[in-house]
This record gives structure tokens, C-alpha cells and sequence, in this order.
């Protein structure tokens, strides 16, 4: 398998590599429409590597409160002329040699993000994007020179993506998670944030913020609260401003 000091090279430094494993993730200088990045993982051995999203475009889909994420026909439509694939939701390439990686690595995050685009676009709202719109103005308000898009390695060592991740220090981070009130959302966020709280890591604070003008059934925000603590939007910014402090 390529070393990371390999790939850092045949990426001539210009992109952020990290070793996962099982292979490496590549931030890239494409961005999401929520201005996140798009991180891509590169996986293979000897000199044959698959480049993929790992489901990138349909979570930054669903993060803004759409309903469904479009199907892999779907996808496939959207991609499929640029030589790309898509197989359970995740955009990935076709095996390439290492020296084809830098070109794959930046058309799989360009796709990424196109897709991510046409998504909000064409597929229907759940609920009103009011509540993260709002509740990412309040955060720049605040935090706009410490306030990251980031994924974060959890107790099960599995990366989860956060979109409002507060650096109060060099060391001490605040997760403000907003989740909508859909079973997909919830589901999502609960795993993420219980997977982040396992680490039991004193350093990393974490919140879930849900939609309090909307009608939350009592089983589904004792779910939430497997999770990390909730707060309710209208309370949000005190709380958030509490804990930083």
C-alpha cells in the first residue's frame, strides 16, 4: 500500500492528507454549500486506488433538513459522464494508478460538491432551512475566526462530520449540533454524538439544537439525549455563550 509520505508527495503538499488505516482522507479546496469542506478518502493497494465521497454530497443533502437524498440512479446521471460511479450513495472513481490520483482526488470533490448543489436545488424541503440558517448566523456572529466545519473520530474510531465545531482553545472544542426534526436526522446525529461523547475526551464539549417552533414528540427528544445534551433554538445562544465562556 502507498505511504502517506508517498501520497503527500505525489500530492505535492498542496492538500491536507491524514492516515486513517484502512487508507488516507485528502481535505480539498472545494467547498460545500454550506462552506464545509470536501474531504475525499483514497483506499488500494500496490499501484490501483479508488477514490471516493463516502457519501459526502447526500449527508451535506440531508444536513439541510431535505427529506430524501435523491437514489444511486439518480446520482449516477449526474456523474456518470464524468467517468465517476456511485454505490450506495457514495461518489467514488474508477480504480486509477497512483500518478492519476491528484486528478481523481479533485474531480471526485468537484463532483461532490455539484451534486450537493443540484441537491439543494431539486430535492424537496422537510422543513424550513430558517433554523440552520439562523443558528450558523449566531455562530459567525460570535465565533467566526474559531468556528469549523470538521469530522471527528469517535470511541468506534469512525469519523463523523460536525458543520459548527466552536474551538474555545487550542485544545478545548464545543460541537453544536443542529438536528431536524426527521427519523434520519435524529438517527444520524444521536450516533454521531454518542460515538463523540464515548471518548469521554474532558476537552470536547457537545449540544444537539433542535427546532422548538416545530412539534417534537417525547420518544424522540429522549433519543436525542442518548446523544449529548439537548437545547432548544429559542435558549440556544445563551447556552452556547454560557459554555464558552
Amino acid at each position: 500500500m502507498i505511504s502517506i509520505d508517498d501520497l503527500k508527495q505525489i500530492m505535492c503538499d498542496a492538500l491536507p492528507v491524514y492516515d486513517l488505516g484502512d487508507g488516507f482522507r485528502v481535505s480539498t479546496q472545494c467547498l460545500y454549500p454550506s462552506n464545509g469542506g470536501v474531504s475525499v478518502i483514497v483506499r488500494g493497494r500496490g499501484d490501483t486506488f479508488v477514490v471516493s465521497d463516502e457519501g459526502g454530497a447526500l449527508d451535506e443533502v440531508a444536513a439541510s433538513g431535505r427529506r430524501e437524498g435523491g437514489s444511486d440512479k439518480r446520482l449516477r446521471s449526474l456523474v456518470a459522464n464524468q467517468g465517476l460511479k456511485v454505490s450506495g450513495g457514495a461518489i467514488h472513481s474508477p480504480p486509477v494508478s497512483a500518478k492519476a490520483l491528484p486528478a481523481a482526488i479533485l474531480l471526485v470533490a468537484n463532483a461532490s460538491k455539484e451534486v450537493a448543489d443540484w441537491g439543494l436545488s431539486h430535492i424537496r424541503f422537510a422543513v424550513s432551512r430558517n433554523f440552520k440558517e439562523t443558528l450558523m448566523e449566531i455562530l459567525q456572529k460570535h465565533f467566526h475566526d474559531n468556528l469549523r466545519h470538521e469530522s471527528i473520530a469517535g470511541e468506534s474510531t469512525k469519523t463523523h462530520k460536525f458543520g459548527n465545531v466552536i474551538y474555545l482553545t487550542d485544545s478545548r472544542r464545543l460541537i453544536v449540533d443542529p438536528v431536524v426534526n426527521d427519523p434520519s436526522s435524529i438517527n444520524s446525529r444521536v450516533v454521531a454524538n454518542m460515538d463523540v461523547r464515548m471518548l469521554r475526551d474532558d476537552r470536547i464539549d457537545q449540544i444537539i439544537v433542535y427546532d422548538d417552533r416545530l412539534r417534537w414528540t417525547s420518544s424522540d427528544l429522549a433519543l436525542l439525549k442518548l446523544g449529548a445534551q439537548i437545547v432548544p433554538f429559542s435558549a440556544a445562544e445563551p447556552e452556547i455563550m454560557r459554555r464558552a465562556a
